[in-house]
Protein backbone atom coordinates (compact mmCIF):
# COMPACT_ATOMS: atom_id res chain seq x y z
CA UNK A 1 0.00 0.00 0.00
CA UNK A 2 2.79 2.45 0.90
CA UNK A 3 4.65 1.75 -2.35
CA UNK A 4 1.41 2.32 -4.26
CA UNK A 5 0.90 5.71 -2.57
CA UNK A 6 4.47 6.73 -3.36
CA UNK A 7 4.04 5.80 -7.01
CA UNK A 8 0.65 7.54 -7.20
CA UNK A 9 2.18 10.67 -5.65
CA UNK A 10 4.99 10.66 -8.21
CA UNK A 11 2.50 10.16 -11.07
CA UNK A 12 0.34 12.95 -9.62
CA UNK A 13 3.38 15.24 -9.67
CA UNK A 14 4.04 14.30 -13.31
CA UNK A 15 0.42 15.19 -14.13
CA UNK A 16 0.61 18.45 -12.12
CA UNK A 17 3.77 19.61 -13.89
CA UNK A 18 2.57 18.48 -17.31
CA UNK A 19 -0.77 20.26 -16.93
CA UNK A 20 1.03 23.38 -15.72
CA UNK A 21 3.28 23.29 -18.79
CA UNK A 22 0.25 22.85 -21.02
CA UNK A 23 -1.45 25.89 -19.46
CA UNK A 24 1.71 27.94 -19.94
CA UNK A 25 1.86 26.84 -23.60
CA UNK A 26 -1.61 28.30 -24.21
CA UNK A 27 -0.74 31.52 -22.34
CA UNK A 28 -2.70 30.72 -19.21
CA UNK A 29 -1.61 30.78 -15.59
CA UNK A 30 -0.34 27.38 -14.37
CA UNK A 31 -1.99 25.68 -11.38
CA UNK A 32 1.02 26.39 -9.19
CA UNK A 33 4.33 28.23 -9.13
CA UNK A 34 6.44 25.32 -10.33
CA UNK A 35 5.66 23.69 -13.64
CA UNK A 36 8.65 22.15 -15.37
CA UNK A 37 9.53 19.36 -17.74
CA UNK A 38 12.49 18.56 -15.48
CA UNK A 39 10.15 18.16 -12.48
CA UNK A 40 7.80 15.93 -14.47
CA UNK A 41 10.68 13.80 -15.75
CA UNK A 42 12.26 13.49 -12.32
CA UNK A 43 8.99 12.37 -10.77
CA UNK A 44 8.48 9.79 -13.53
CA UNK A 45 11.93 8.39 -12.75
CA UNK A 46 11.05 8.37 -9.04
CA UNK A 47 7.85 6.39 -9.74
CA UNK A 48 9.83 3.74 -11.60
CA UNK A 49 12.62 3.61 -9.00
CA UNK A 50 10.23 3.21 -6.04
CA UNK A 51 8.87 0.10 -7.74
CA UNK A 52 12.25 -1.19 -8.96
CA UNK A 53 14.07 -0.81 -5.64
CA UNK A 54 11.38 -2.59 -3.64
CA UNK A 55 10.85 -5.31 -6.26
CA UNK A 56 14.57 -6.13 -6.16
CA UNK A 57 14.86 -5.72 -2.37
CA UNK A 58 17.34 -2.83 -2.69
CA UNK A 59 16.68 -1.35 0.73
CA UNK A 60 19.31 1.38 1.01
CA UNK A 61 18.71 2.89 -2.43
CA UNK A 62 14.98 2.83 -1.64
CA UNK A 63 15.53 4.56 1.71
CA UNK A 64 17.71 7.25 0.13
CA UNK A 65 15.25 7.82 -2.72
CA UNK A 66 12.33 8.00 -0.29
CA UNK A 67 14.21 10.49 1.92
CA UNK A 68 15.00 12.71 -1.08
CA UNK A 69 11.40 12.51 -2.29
CA UNK A 70 10.08 13.36 1.19
CA UNK A 71 12.36 16.40 1.32
CA UNK A 72 11.19 17.52 -2.11
CA UNK A 73 7.55 17.19 -1.07
CA UNK A 74 8.29 19.00 2.18
CA UNK A 75 9.91 21.93 0.35
CA UNK A 76 6.85 22.24 -1.88
CA UNK A 77 4.53 22.24 1.14
CA UNK A 78 6.71 24.86 2.86
CA UNK A 79 6.59 27.02 -0.25
CA UNK A 80 2.81 26.73 -0.33
CA UNK A 81 2.67 28.54 3.00
CA UNK A 82 5.47 31.06 2.42
CA UNK A 83 5.15 32.13 -1.24
CA UNK A 84 2.86 34.81 -2.59
CA UNK A 85 -0.70 33.46 -2.90
CA UNK A 86 -1.04 35.06 -6.33
CA UNK A 87 1.20 32.27 -7.70
CA UNK A 88 -1.82 29.93 -7.61
CA UNK A 89 -4.96 30.59 -9.66
CA UNK A 90 -7.09 29.80 -6.61
CA UNK A 91 -6.87 28.76 -3.00
CA UNK A 92 -8.23 25.35 -4.03
CA UNK A 93 -5.24 24.67 -6.29
CA UNK A 94 -2.85 25.69 -3.53
CA UNK A 95 -4.49 23.24 -1.13
CA UNK A 96 -4.58 20.53 -3.80
CA UNK A 97 -0.79 20.86 -4.08
CA UNK A 98 -0.43 20.74 -0.30
CA UNK A 99 -2.55 17.56 -0.12
CA UNK A 100 -0.73 15.92 -3.04
CA UNK A 101 2.67 16.59 -1.53
CA UNK A 102 1.48 15.76 1.98
CA UNK A 103 0.53 12.31 0.71
CA UNK A 104 3.95 12.06 -0.91
CA UNK A 105 5.87 13.09 2.20
CA UNK A 106 3.87 10.84 4.52
CA UNK A 107 4.07 7.83 2.20
CA UNK A 108 7.83 8.28 1.88
CA UNK A 109 8.28 8.45 5.65
CA UNK A 110 6.04 5.42 6.08
CA UNK A 111 7.95 3.54 3.38
CA UNK A 112 11.26 4.21 5.11
CA UNK A 113 9.80 3.08 8.42
CA UNK A 114 8.42 -0.11 6.87
CA UNK A 115 11.72 -1.02 5.24
CA UNK A 116 13.73 -0.31 8.39
CA UNK A 117 11.37 -2.37 10.55
CA UNK A 118 11.11 -5.05 7.82
CA UNK A 119 7.37 -4.73 7.32
CA UNK A 120 7.55 -4.77 3.54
Amino acid sequence: MIKTLQILWAIGCVAWNSYGLYLISISQKPIGPTASALGAGLCAVFAFLFWYFLKNNLKWPYIVLSAVAALMAGFVIYGSFTKDLSLWPSEGWRWAGIVLNGIGALSCFAGITNVITKRN
